[in-house]
């Protein structure tokens, strides 16, 4: 019997890693540091590749010897699994052969993770079109935020920690409002820096068209911060031009923010402008982690961990 997930409005109790065995150096350090703040279990999960499955990539194929493959990965989980238990957490691991997107959907659906966090490399070409396929999948039928460790990402920890500094890029359309909403409430919860981007396509400035996108963009944003009280610290707004992962890779960086979140919709709506592609480009080159969000899921007070 499947668990319900997708209600995260209280702090998470169970967080799923799915790892492809080579980014563990990236990911584990961060799953381990999320588990000891939140308190939660965390599970590993690896999929071997399906070797009678039609779109198993050829690369994954080259070990003829099945059973020496499964056993070396079996080696590296146990001994991942050990340093989180010796660092405190409650971590067990499991392994399965089947399509990577639709397993860790399975395994959400079974065993109720708040979060998944995954990996990227971004660095080798086929690697990264593997993976960001794969990335790009779990975001958009994986129904819990899934926070993404890049290659890029130096860990130290500072995205948990209280004033963060948080970029939110989203795409102000109409669905967009309920996770805006619960970025609002997750900054004030835990007294974050938060900075807002909408990114514009490339127009030329006197085209037509291009005051009015600005001006709707401009709009959504008042409607966005109307419920803001005079007392509370107002996030800074930002409406930027140009291609949509790089512009985001350049205003994080130049602003040294310790978390990006991106919003994205779910199922045949899920937009295009944020992915395929984009997320993905931005997760394999941000310089700090990457929270993706599914629009209509509320983010509530387990966005991060508690501030101390």
């Amino acid at each position: 019997m499947s668990l319900q997930v997708g209600n995260i409005s209280t702090l998470p109790s169970r967080l799923l890693l799915a790892t492809d065995l080579t980014d563990l150096q990236h990911t584990l350090p961060v799953a381990i540091d999320h588990a000891l703040q939140y308190r939660a279990e965390l599970r590993l999960i690896h999929v071997l590749p399906d070797v009678n499955s039609s779109d198993t990539n050829p690369s994954l194929l080259v070990h003829s010897d099945r059973e020496g493959v499964q056993h070396h990965a079996e080696t590296i989980l146990e001994d991942a699994a050990k340093k989180a238990r010796d660092a405190g957490v409650q971590c067990a691991w499991t392994m399965r052969t089947c399509h990577v997107a639709d397993t860790i959907r399975q395994v959400v659906q079974e065993w109720g993770p708040d979060h998944v966090i995954i990996g990227s490399h971004g660095s080798q070409k086929a690697q990264q079109e593997l993976l960001g396929s794969v990335a790009e999948s779990i975001f958009r039928e994986v129904e819990v935020p899934v926070l993404a460790i890049g290659p890029e990402v130096q860990h130290d920890g500072k995205f948990f920690s209280k004033d963060a500094r948080v970029l939110f890029a989203t795409a102000l359309n109409r669905e967009s409002r309920s996770v805006a909403e619960s970025v609002l409430k997750f900054a004030r919860i835990h007294q974050a820096d938060l900075t807002m981007l909408h990114v514009l396509p490339e127009v030329a400035k006197a085209h037509p068209s291009a005051s009015r996108v600005r001006s709707y963009a401009e709009r959504m944003f008042q409607e966005i911060l109307s419920g803001i009280s005079a007392q509370e610290t107002r996030p800074a707004c930002m409406i930027e031009r140009g291609h949509v992962a790089e512009t985001i890779l350049r205003v994080a960086g130049q602003g040294k923010f310790d978390l990006i979140l991106l919003g994205a919709v779910s199922g045949a709506s899920f937009r295009r402008e944020i992915v395929p592609g984009t997320a993905y480009g931005v997760i394999s080159r941000a310089p700090c982690p990457v929270l993706v969000l599914k629009e209509g899921t509320l983010l509530g007070t387990s966005g991060l961990p508690a501030a101390p």
